[in-house]
């Protein structure tokens, strides 16, 4: 498995038994940093990629958000999943999965989430519109509907996810050549 992160890893994490780190600088140097972290270790090109990029955060109401913040928001949670589909998609064979994950805020509006939730329906369609387009891989949205166990920015969620729930939902997708084009867990 190869894991690729736009910040270097922290010292104090541990990379675990089996994932080679994949060090790059943006999405223009991702699909060489694959190559080269593949040669170097003797493993294969991907034949699938996860997609787990943004986050969920609370703040402004939307229209009391700052237009700075605002575009950021979109460039770190949007733009940042096309520009990683632009490099990595060449990388994948025809029927090789490509997973976004999104959460429970692309469908649903949270008041204090409105950057968030307006990313998270343009994820749905970004994925949508790949799929359609594409005669190569396939695209999925894993949609996380609940907040995730163990996660500490959570305020008393009224209903959780463990992460082998999430993990089993992910496995189905990669491993289905007919899975639906979006999976609810």
């Amino acid at each position: 498995m190869l894991a690729a992160a736009r910040r270097e890893l922290p010292d104090r994490v541990t990379v675990q038994p089996g994932v080679v780190p994949v060090r790059n600088t943006g999405p223009s140097s991702l699909p060489d940093a694959v190559r080269e972290a593949c040669a170097q270790t003797g493993v294969p090109l991907p034949g699938a990629v996860v997609a787990s990029i943004g986050g969920w955060q609370k703040g402004a109401p939307l229209l009391e958000v700052d237009p700075s913040d605002w575009t950021a928001t979109l460039a770190s949670h949007l733009t940042a999943h096309l520009d990683t589909a632009r490099a990595l998609v060449p990388l994948l064979g025809p029927g090789d999965p490509y997973v976004v994950l999104n959460g429970a805020a692309s469908r649903e509006a949270m008041s204090g989430s409105g950057a968030i939730n307006v990313t998270g329906a343009g994820l749905a369609m970004l994925v949508q519109v790949l799929r359609l387009e594409s005669s190569g891989p396939r695209f999925h949205e894993l949609v996380i509907d609940h907040a995730v166990a163990g996660d500490d920015r959570n305020e008393g969620p009224a209903q959780t996810r463990a992460p082998a729930q999430v993990v089993q939902a992910l496995g189905e997708l990669l491993d289905d050549p007919a899975a639906p084009a979006v999976r609810h867990v």
